[in-house]
């Protein structure tokens, strides 16, 4: 709460003084975490006023989830939610949840192509897939832009509800150039 509180009063502030339209992402990125391990790399997400942007792979061009297809995903999340209490009992661990969840997100067909699909596939390559054989840990980062804090509410709670991910969350303010980022070539 303290953070959307703090990005409130950061955008209240400085939307006057930066340009009205925010030109989407249209270019792949080469995604750069400077100063952090050479094991870590962030997996931006960029909340937009209609849709989350997901820049998934190195290089190429981000996926877009509509708002609405987040507020879908959220009601699917909150069903499995009651399924496992349904099922594990009135008060079932985080671990409990956790555990049941990973089962049951890639077995419910209404998150195939969502991003809870997607945070849970890095979740696990992290885990146990190709990245902990390369030894890289993916962290995603969700950039906040004014207009797209109701995005931002939708894809924080799936990730922290699906997920053991650690999140970040970066304010970002009209016209700024998306952090951790050099333009591919």
């Amino acid at each position: 709460m303290g953070v959307l509180a703090f990005l409130a009063i950061t955008f209240l502030l400085f939307a006057n003084m930066t340009p009205a339209s925010i030109s989407k992402q249209e270019s792949p990125l080469d995604v750069r975490w400077v100063g952090a391990p050479n094991y870590v790399r962030p997996l931006l997400v960029e909340t937009r006023s209609d849709a989350v942007l997901l820049h998934e792979k190195q290089g190429g061009m981000p996926r877009a989830f509509s708002r609405e297809a987040l507020r879908s995903e959220v009601a699917v999340v909150k069903e499995l939610l009651e399924s496992a209490t349904g099922m594990l009992g009135p008060a079932p661990g985080p671990t409990q949840l956790w555990i049941f969840l990973k089962g049951a997100i890639p077995a419910e067909r209404r998150l195939n192509d969502s991003l809870t699909l997607a945070i849970h596939w890095v979740e696990m390559d992290n885990l146990t897939g190709r990245s902990r054989k390369e030894r890289i840990e993916r962290y995603p980062i969700l950039l906040v832009y004014p207009e797209g804090v109701e995005t931002y509410e939708l894809a924080s709670y799936l990730v922290e509800t699906t997920t053991r991910l650690s999140l970040g969350v970066e304010p970002m303010l009209p016209g700024w150039q998306l952090p951790y980022t050099t333009p591919s070539r």
